[in-house]
């Protein structure tokens, strides 16, 4: 970006160079009009490049927090994975108290599994 910066600044003082060079060839107000122009072009270029460097820093900013996001986003998802094999989804349905009792005792047990690797 350094270089593509310098490239257009160059340009930009070649712009600025001529017109000083046409400006000892012309009237008065025609060299006004040329150091008025010149001078805008040599602005609007540094507001430019600062604009584009600006965005630069927020895209490499962003890219940062999205790869975190991306890496946070595969690690709850293992986790998941982990806790669903953990509680099985398809829990059968008993019919007696003790065969209910010993499905809440096994919940009972997991619990703390699972609020112990959610931190």
């Amino acid at each position: 970006m350094h270089d593509e910066r310098q490239k257009h600044v160059d340009l930009v003082d070649h712009v600025v160079n001529t017109g000083e060079i046409l400006c000892t060839m012309l009237p008065g107000d025609y060299r006004h009009v040329i150091h008025q122009q010149t001078g805008t072009l040599r602005q609007e270029c540094d507001q430019l490049f600062t604009s584009v460097m600006a965005s630069q820093r927020q895209l490499e900013v962003s890219l940062v927090e999205w790869t975190s996001y991306i890496d946070r986003l595969s690690q709850i998802e293992e986790w998941l994975a982990k806790m669903r094999t953990l509680v099985n989804d398809d829990l059968p349905l008993v019919g007696s108290l003790q065969e209910k009792k010993a499905q809440l005792q096994t919940f009972k047990v997991i619990l703390p599994v699972i609020f112990y690797t959610a931190k």
